[in-house]
């Protein structure tokens, strides 16, 4: 098996890793009275930096939609469909979507 590839797999599994520790984390702090499912949107945009800081790219482009999938399927209502409710959400979920495509897009040019 190529190295490269391998390192590729790798990265891509700790990306996937990292948007569902993230969403699990999220699930389990919902019930508590100060949990607002907004704040979850910085945790998606935390991990695209790090993948694109650490693992490249593609691995950070793969977070960008997943993170994007992720918070609306399980944070937006109606909660467990991909349906978004209000205006407002939609722009939140769009706001999200543009700022981590940026990150992943510009940060192969700020990489030593």
């Amino acid at each position: 098996m190529n190295s490269s590839w391998s390192g590729r797999l790798w990265a891509y599994l700790i990306t996937i890793g990292m948007i569902v520790v993230v969403t699990m984390t999220g699930k389990l702090l919902e019930p508590l009275p100060l949990f607002n499912p907004y704040n979850m949107a910085v945790l998606y945009v935390l991990c695209v930096v790090i993948s694109a800081t650490y693992l490249g790219a593609g691995p950070s482009l793969l977070a960008s939609f997943m993170s994007v999938l992720a918070f609306d399927f399980f944070f937006i209502p109606p909660v467990l469909t991909f349906t978004v409710a209000s205006d407002r959400d939609s722009i939140s979920l769009l706001i999200l979507f543009v700022i981590t495509i940026a990150i992943s897009c510009l940060s192969p040019k700020i990489r030593p």
